[in-house]
């Protein structure tokens, strides 16, 4: 089956065995999606600024009718990712800059190997034997590396929307600025993927697991499409109590050195919006998402958020005790 624009044209075909695979002859990727032809910019709606809970999900349901096609209904899925400032861009941490080296995808090959070299003493359950080639250890190892906080070509997001809002707003957010709005991004999944086809038997839109060998054509570790320049939405494995919590879901970035923003491509209206957060309210909104039980050990179910939620608590309390007799 094959898709085509203007610019470049995909094919997939069935092998012998029944898997999907590229054809040699076009191993490009449909750089965007059909809207994409027209020359109009689609911009990224922003007009909302919200300063409570309620404002902001009323500015979410204002999205939903946007973004989402009404013949949907109930059946459209939003993903949501905080940012502490709203002039960030949607790329992973694996551009930027640490010290005086500026990172690109080019060094996931040399991060993940000294990370399975020291991590395995310290890991309770391994993802598999650290130097097995299998791509799906692949993936476990760069996620749980990624969990950790070593730079990786993913982007992390949320399917719940109170978690998005809870993470633009974190207190302890170092990038958090007084003076300066967060952001909530509002993803459209499968309008993002429709960029994609990773199988010849679904229509573009699929939202696939990483595992997936189609999916590996285009993002994998020896990807052979290195034309693909847009990151796709796809479900990752589940090897963390708090990518649970989350309800993460994640866009995966092409292995090539330069990347470009996910709100930046030519269609990006097509498929994000964006919620400002006032900063003077930040506090606020922090307090109120107290209240409906979104907290750090809702979303960080680990011992060491235990322990400094078991502190706060014995705060806010007001436990005092009484003198010895």
């Amino acid at each position: 089956m094959t898709y085509t624009n203007n610019k470049v044209t995909t094919e997939i075909v069935k092998s012998n065995s029944g898997e999907d695979s590229v054809s040699p002859n076009t191993k490009e990727l449909t750089a965007t999606h059909a809207a994409n032809e027209c020359s109009n910019k689609l911009e990224v709606q922003n007009n909302f600024r919200i300063k409570s809970v309620a404002e902001y999900l009323n500015a979410v349901e204002s999205v939903f009718r946007t973004l989402c096609n009404v013949e949907q209904g109930t059946n459209c899925q939003l993903w949501y990712r905080g940012q502490a400032q709203h002039g960030f861009d949607l790329l992973p941490t694996i551009t930027r800059k640490r010290g005086t080296l500026q990172l690109n995808p080019l060094y996931e090959t040399v991060f993940l190997s000294k990370f399975k070299s020291m991590a395995i003493p310290y890991v309770e359950k391994l993802p598999a034997y650290p130097f097995n080639e299998d791509t799906a250890s692949y993936w476990s190892w760069l996620f749980m590396l990624r969990h950790y906080g070593l730079p990786a070509r993913i982007l992390d997001w949320s399917r719940d929307a109170l978690t998005g809002l809870f993470f633009a707003t974190d207190p302890e957010d170092p990038s958090l600025t007084y003076g300066v709005d967060a952001a909530v991004w509002i993803l459209h999944p499968v309008k993002l993927n429709e960029a994609f086809s990773f199988h010849s038997f679904l229509k573009p839109g699929y939202i696939p697991n990483v595992e997936e060998s189609s999916f590996n054509l285009f993002f994998g570790p020896e990807s052979d499409i290195l034309n693909t320049l847009k990151p796709a939405a796809a479900i990752g494995p589940l090897n963390t109590t708090r990518i649970v919590a989350q309800r993460g879901t994640f866009t995966v970035f092409p292995r090539v050195k330069s990347l470009t923003a996910l709100n930046i491509f030519e269609d990006a209206g097509y498929y994000l919006s964006k919620i400002n957060i006032a900063w003077e309210n930040f506090h606020d909104i922090q307090t109120q998402l107290r209240h409906y039980g979104i907290t750090k050990i809702s979303l960080y179910p680990d011992m060491e958020t235990i322990t400094n939620e078991v502190f706060q608590e014995v705060i806010d309390e007001g436990i005092k005790t009484t003198e010895m007799i």
